[in-house]
């Protein structure tokens, strides 16, 4: 069946959606510019798939310099499994640089950011993720162009001793202390976001200036929905004051905008007038 519904109604309509589903989030420059010297560098990974889902978490956040330490499998960033769970950040894997050595990854970097589950003795200041993300970004802004790196560890061992030793900084994600595993690929994701928040990089505009319906707007209408109640019988004619002032107050709180009126009483004349309709069966 389809309904023809009148141009007010549609034009109506039209405009809320418009206005309530265009919304997108908005990028600073300088912000932008901090997550481009972000490198994120994967130690000794064992699953491509991990590869693919770490690239799709990195580009989500505005972060795309990877950088794979000594893989287990050669060249996992070609492997499909990789390209598949990248699932159009492929940009990144192509990118990616694979390195044999941890030292190497690092060669250019100013401060690098461990990222371990576990207390270790005698190391560096151990602190949460978001600690750890306002502390890249304070580094981000004393230096001129060179990078901050991101350090994980592969699936099974996490990052050996001797690669704690080559950051400045160890870092864990704040979980649930029955159940606190995550994966590299998940960690992967909270960090960049973490890091894409730490830089203001990215917002959400402001709400757009709304407009609500006048009180004569509302009056008309609950006495249109009065109408098409007693016409419908859901209502005694004379007694409908109880079941009417419940409307008003609930039209009240949702502090309707004139453009939702306009919908309702073009609903509301749908259901009085049912033979202005066009009604078809297939």
């Amino acid at each position: 069946m389809a309904n023809c519904l009148c141009p007010p109604f549609l034009r109506a309509l039209k405009s809320w959606k418009s206005r309530y589903f265009t919304m997108t989030a908005t990028s600073t420059a300088s912000g932008t510019a901090a997550l481009t010297r972000i490198r994120v560098v994967l130690v000794e990974t064992s699953h491509p798939g991990n590869v693919g889902s770490a690239a799709r978490a990195m580009k989500t956040m505005g972060i795309s310099n990877m950088v794979i330490v000594n893989p287990r499998l050669p060249a996992p960033q070609h492997d499909a499994q990789a390209i598949a769970l990248a699932s159009g950040a492929t940009d990144v894997l192509q990118t990616a640089k694979v390195v044999a050595t941890l030292q190497e990854a690092l060669a250019d970097v100013v401060y690098a950011v461990g990222f371990t589950a576990r207390k270790r003795e005698l190391t560096h200041p151990h602190v949460g993720l978001r600690e750890a993300a306002g502390l890249v970004m304070s580094q981000l802004a004393v230096q001129a162009s060179a990078p901050v790196a991101l350090v994980f560890g592969n699936e099974a061992m996490c990052l050996s001793n001797d690669d704690v030793d080559r950051c400045q900084l160890l870092a864990s994600v704040p979980a649930n202390p029955v159940y606190s595993s995550l994966n590299l690929a998940q960690t992967v994701q909270v960090a960049a976001y973490e890091m894409m928040m730490a830089s203001g990089s990215f917002t959400v505009p402001p709400d757009v200036k709304r407009e609500t319906a006048k009180a004569g707007e509302i009056e008309a209408l609950i006495k249109h929905l009065e109408l098409a109640a007693i016409e419908s019988g859901f209502l005694a004619p004379n007694s409908p004051k109880r079941f009417m002032t419940r409307m008003r107050r609930l039209a009240t709180r949702a502090s309707l905008e004139p453009e939702e009126v306009a919908i309702l009483r073009g609903l509301i004349a749908s259901f009085q007038k049912p033979d202005r309709r066009n009604v078809s069966s297939t």
